[in-house]
């Protein structure tokens, strides 16, 4: 079965039946003179002869050459010598039989010495270009590993392009297959297999044994054999490669950590200036509220004195346009007195007082603060459960009736609907203000919140700063979104008082 299989294997290579095939072109175009001969072509077979002795070169038998040299570039030196050889031995029954010089037998033996020289020569130039082909395939792989580390993030990614790259440095690449096995996890070629003929190689890195380089090939190739040396080296490459890619992540993760690092600190520093440039401006209202707010005071008082003697002077007369305008004076006064309040609440924030007050009455009070319009319905959803909330009423109270008045103004003397809710989770209670208004544009959410900051055209942009302010006193959060367009909607979150 052996002597078979060998046979067959022999058979199989088609360089050996290239060979065969020239040969035997070369042996009939060798004796075609005498084929002439034979045929009755006595001029030919004159004319041919010729060649065989021309300036004492015998031209046909030049021919062999071309088997020999054939036989020296694919298949080596050793066939191309047997090539010579058997190319002897077609000679020879010319050189004994036909040939009529003395020492005829020397011309073939000649010739077969010249041809097993140039077959030499030419499969060692073979054999030299090959091996320089090869070294340059080598080298390529060797500079594609180092190139795939490079472009790798991770270990994972760079070792599934070496198992790609390795078998294009052999011999035979579309029958190479290659396994790294690295920290228990393998990374195999496309259309892995494994077969007997291999070579392997320990994975070193920083002298630590890591795992195993693997390349398998289905011929029974010497060049696996012999060229152990360029596993060795791969192997060498590959751990220093997958050393190159373990640094570069820690340092990419080093990068990351210091720029996260960086914008947190800065975001500090952000926090930091925010916080000296609001300081900065309640020391602005307070020197306001201080030198302003009692100077003020005084006068307005006097002005509501004076209105409230002019419209007692005047009731008697029954002058109606006199009396609709000391109203309007009147109105007028008290919102100045609010903005003279405000000034100065904002500058004296009492601690609160804290007590357990019940949700639904302050909501109530909240809204009797406030003048009803037609155009706006307010609606009241507390789930259908007393809520009772740790606050200061009186505090909660100015902050209720802030929002329900902010609501109603967001309408814009339009129809609409103010909605009050509220949401309960174990520690605490979130009341929602929502309106149906105009919304709030998103560049401004972020400032509302900011003492002197308003969009209304009266006013002095306090209303929102000081109820924040109030809420957190308390213990509480204040959220607000919001949808141009659409409408807004605060959330009052504050810790849950048990009803004892």
């Amino acid at each position: 079965m052996s002597y078979k299989r060998n046979k067959k294997g022999i058979w199989a290579n088609k360089h050996l039946r290239y060979v065969i095939a020239l040969m035997a072109l070369c042996a009939i175009i060798y004796y075609l003179p005498t084929i002439s001969g034979r045929l009755g072509f006595i001029s030919v077979q004159d004319s041919l002869n010729n060649l065989h002795n021309l300036y004492g070169i015998d031209f046909l038998g030049l021919v062999f050459f071309a088997p020999v040299v054939y036989s020296a570039y694919f298949l080596g030196v050793i066939p191309s010598i047997l090539t010579a050889l058997v190319s002897m031995f077609v000679l020879l029954p010319h050189a004994i039989l036909i040939d009529t010089y003395p020492n005829a037998l020397f011309k073939p033996t000649a010739f077969v010495i010249i041809l097993s020289a140039v077959g030499a020569v030419v499969a060692m130039l073979q054999k030299s270009e090959k091996e320089h082909q090869q070294r340059i395939k080598e080298m390529k792989c060797l500079y594609d590993i180092g190139k795939a580390a490079g472009d790798s993030n991770s270990v994972d990614e760079f070792l599934g392009k070496v198992v790609t790259i390795i078998p294009r440095a052999t011999q035979y690449p579309e029958g190479t297959s290659v396994r790294i096995t690295f920290h228990d996890q393998v990374y195999k070629s496309p259309n892995f297999q494994k077969n007997t003929n291999k070579v392997s190689e320990n994975l070193m890195i920083n002298g630590e044994n890591t795992g195993i380089v693997e390349i398998y090939s289905n011929r029974d190739n010497p060049y696996l054999k012999k060229k152990n040396h360029l596993t060795k080296t791969l192997s060498e490459r590959i751990g220093g490669a997958i050393r190159q890619v373990e640094l570069e992540q820690s340092l990419r993760g080093y990068y990351e950590q210091l720029e996260k690092e960086v914008d947190n600190r800065t975001k500090d520093l952000e926090h930091v200036q925010e916080k000296l440039i609001r300081s900065e401006r309640l020391a602005a209202v307070g020197e306001l509220a201080s030198g302003v707010g009692h100077e003020l005071r005084n006068p307005l008082n006097v002005i509501r004195n004076c209105a409230y003697l002019l419209n007692m002077a005047l009731a008697e007369k029954s002058d109606e346009e006199a009396t609709n305008t000391l109203k309007v004076l009147d109105k007028q006064i008290d919102i100045a007195n609010k903005i003279v309040s405000d000034l100065l609440d904002f500058t004296r924030i009492k601690p609160p007082t804290q007590v357990k007050a019940d949700l639904k009455s302050l909501i109530d009070e909240s809204l009797s603060w406030i003048t009803p319009t037609e155009h706006v319905t307010v609606n009241v959803n507390l789930n259908g459960q007393p809520k009772f909330i740790k606050t200061d009423p009186e505090q909660m109270n100015r902050v209720f009736s802030n929002l329900i008045s902010n609501a109603v103004q967001a309408m814009n003397g339009k129809a609409g609907e103010v909605n009050i809710s509220t949401e309960t989770d174990k520690d605490h209670v979130a009341v929602i203000f929502q309106d149906t208004g105009c919304g709030i544009p998103k560049e401004n959410l972020e400032k509302i919140f900011e003492p002197l900051f308003t969009t209304k055209p009266k006013g002095i942009g306090l209303g929102l700063a000081i109820s924040k302010r109030l809420v957190e006193q308390n213990g509480g959060k204040m959220e607000v979104s919001s949808q141009v367009g659409k409408g807004t909607k605060f959330t009052v979150k504050l810790p849950i008082g048990q009803r004892s």
